[in-house]
């Protein structure tokens, strides 16, 4: 049986992405547009610039990814399109779901609702060389992004149990957050590691209080980016060390610069107390479900000081930790096409007609069929 072909576009966000994926596995083609220099201007992402970008990108990168297709003779072998259908902003998931419909649509071929949480997941199972064994089954999962933190169990039938995540702010949220409160340039979460990483070995740094949550398997971020903040009231000479309004704090600290070590000390601090919340939450998961291997997937899971974090917790553990290349962890498209391959391999999920309209969705809790 020849492994199953899936044309896959991911536009959850503020990324452009189409990809062409065979087996789950292997990444025929990929392009990525990045909206981030659109963004930069106003600090994050603004969802109708956000959408606009996508209309003008998606049908350059679905035509660059379709050439490489007939190049390679492959084009009309080409079973179906998976598309991110939620969760993220609902403008522009709808221009990804439009344009993905419309072209299957054309040529006669079925859709693939995908949950855009499942694909940070399935990016473990992407390659670059092919002998990369797959990751094993169960595993418990780790998606971590400026938009979600949660952790799963995935079971060997592909099902998703949902264990436990933020009750607040997202981990990258939290570092976009301080990082520009900090002056750092967008995006904030690769900038604040960088400041970071420029504090002295061994230096002694004034932690951060992470808040105890209810469930075992829940974080709390937001205290985090409290506690930042007044440190840097104080550092800043201000006398009103009360945070207040963002707006308020940004004209603050422009009036009264951080200096540099004091930014410095912060983004360590900052750092240090999120990796270390997400390590200790990995590490009870993996402690309660020991026939479980380790799988973390998002943006976040590029930052250097989580990724060694979470080396070491599986090595103590004695679990096989699969993080996925830079490149995959970002938003893209080979990550869906591998997310739909799986729900279809697991009977998860099933084609759809493109002409009956595809539903999107802002929120949509993994491991549900139903968005809710």
């Amino acid at each position: 049986m020849s492994e199953r072909l899936l044309l896959a576009i991911e536009s959850s966000c503020d990324e452009s992405a189409v990809a062409l994926i065979r087996g789950g596995r292997e990444v025929i083609a990929e392009r990525v547009a990045s909206q981030t220099a659109i963004h930069a201007p106003f600090g994050g992402v603004i969802p109708e610039v956000a959408a606009r970008a996508h209309h003008e990108w998606l049908p350059r990168l679905l035509n660059e990814v379709l050439q490489e297709a007939e190049g390679l003779g492959i084009a009309s072998t080409i079973e179906g399109v998976a598309l991110t259908t939620g969760p993220g902003l609902v403008g522009s998931l709808l221009v990804g779901a439009g344009i993905g419909s419309a072209w299957a649509w054309a040529r006669g071929l079925p859709v693939l609702p995908v949950n855009h949480l499942e694909g940070h997941l399935r990016a473990a199972w992407l390659r670059e060389a092919a002998d990369v064994d797959a990751p094993t089954l169960p595993a418990i999962g780790l998606v971590v992004s400026g938009g979600h933190t949660l952790l799963v169990r995935i079971e060997r039938d592909g099902t998703v149990q949902r264990l436990g995540g933020t009750i607040d702010d997202a981990a990258g949220e939290a570092f976009d957050k301080i990082a520009r409160l900090l002056g750092a340039p967008y995006p904030g979460g690769a900038a604040l590691s960088a400041l970071a990483a420029k504090a002295p070995r061994g230096a002694r740094i004034t932690p951060l209080p992470i808040a105890k949550t209810e469930q075992p398997y829940d974080f709390s971020f937001s205290g985090v980016k409290t506690a930042a903040i007044r440190q840097a009231l104080v550092a800043s000479g201000l006398n009103d060390r009360s945070p207040g309004r963002a707006a308020t704090l940004t004209r603050q600290f422009a009036e009264y610069p951080l200096p540099e070590e004091g930014a410095i000390a912060i983004a360590a601090a900052t750092e240090q107390a999120i990796v270390g919340a997400l390590r200790a939450g990995v590490q009870r998961a993996l402690r309660a479900n020991p026939d479980c291997s380790l799988i973390v997937g998002g943006g976040v899971a590029a930052n250097g000081p989580l990724r060694s974090a979470l080396a070491s917790v599986a090595t103590e553990e004695h679990r096989v930790l699969v993080v996925p290349p830079m490149k995959w962890c970002t938003d893209n498209a080979a990550m869906i096409g591998a997310a739909g391959d799986a729900l279809l391999r697991d009977e998860r999920g099933s084609y759809q007609e493109p002409s009956a309209g595809l539903e999107v969705h802002a929120q949509w809790r993994i491991g549900s069929a139903v968005p809710a």
